[in-house]
């Protein structure tokens, strides 16, 4: 009779085993380069369990832009979120492709003390960067130059260095304006602080939050990329059509205390996504330019060289092929 029952037992327990649910997962190292907005899809895409449904046990990093390409292409993680640092490795010749962009457009919003009306008024004034040469650097000098403004000649750029540390030199008038991302912008506008333009404006193509793979990974992996792709893209989907809940996790994500608040930056993150723009030629050598500026780069760079949206445009339903 034991022996029945431990049959019994035995065969349950290899039924059980061999079900999808509780199948060996594969273990995923994906690196991500802040505790930001930009990477709230991915949250959403773990916490409702998009990737697991793909066979995926998905570990988030928190790794910084740069240490993070290291990262990936020295094999130490599988995926990275970075796309800003994905496209200027992939232009300096490094073997790694963007396969998906969450948010299209820039983030960033020109912020200035109380009295500063317009980007005019900056004339003669400090104006806060990140780093020198870099992006933001880049864009801030592009939104003066159209409005009228020599950089370095009729403002001086200084460097402050993180998004924190730049809200401390507005906040103590240390610099006139500076670039910010959500929700940053939100609460010194809450404070008095002015919008001076939206970077959109100025620039149309400058991703930031995707998926970076290496040449690798997508040629003898791919159907692991395109899961990947897939669990994320769900995760974006149900970002943009689940507010409430969205809300809820910006506030615990974010940290962001006031639900009021988290719900303005749903709303302007939500308009800033981008939709599939960036699969278009168009789009793609701007992001290229942009970069090869930043870097000093003057050699022709194919789109092939620094995207691979045939995963997003299967998941799309666009495959050309």
């Amino acid at each position: 009779m034991r022996k029945k029952i431990t049959g019994i037992f035995t065969l349950v327990f290899l039924i059980l085993a061999a079900s999808p649910a509780l199948a060996q997962l594969k273990k995923i190292r994906f690196s991500t380069t802040s505790i930001a907005v930009t990477e709230l899809q991915f949250r959403i895409a773990q916490l409702k369990g998009f990737y697991r449904e793909e066979g995926m046990d998905l570990e988030t990093l928190l790794i910084r832009g740069a240490v993070g390409m290291q990262a990936l292409i020295g094999g130490s993680v599988d995926y990275a979120s970075a796309a800003g640092a994905t496209i200027a490795a992939a232009v300096r010749g490094a073997p790694v492709r963007l396969v998906l962009i969450v948010n299209s457009k820039p983030q960033f919003d020109f912020v200035a003390q109380p009295d500063i009306k317009s980007i005019q008024q900056l004339q003669g004034k400090l104006i806060g960067i990140s780093s020198r040469g870099g992006a933001v650097d880049l864009l801030t000098q592009l939104i003066l130059s159209q409005n009228g403004l020599t950089p370095h000649k009729d403002a001086t750029l200084l460097v402050i260095g993180t998004p924190e540390e730049m809200m401390i030199a507005l906040r103590t008038g240390r610099i006139a304006a500076g670039l910010l991302s959500l929700p940053r912008q939100l609460i010194l506008y809450r404070e008095g602080f002015n919008k001076l333009a939206y970077s959109w404006d100025y620039l149309a193509s400058y991703p930031s939050g995707g998926i970076g793979a290496t040449e690798e990974k997508i040629k003898k992996n791919p159907a692991e990329v395109l899961a990947f792709v897939r669990a994320s893209l769900k995760g974006v989907q149900y970002f943009t059509r689940n507010r409430a809940e969205s809300v809820d996790i910006i506030s615990k994500y974010l940290g962001i205390k006031d639900i009021s608040l988290a719900g303005e930056v749903y709303d302007l993150q939500l308009s800033r996504v981008g939709g599939i723009s960036y699969l278009d030629d168009a789009w793609m050598r701007g992001a290229i330019d942009f970069t090869k500026k930043s870097l000093g780069v003057t050699k022709e760079i194919p789109p092939s060289q620094v995207f691979d949206f045939s995963f997003a445009e299967k998941v799309l339903g666009r495959s050309k092929n």
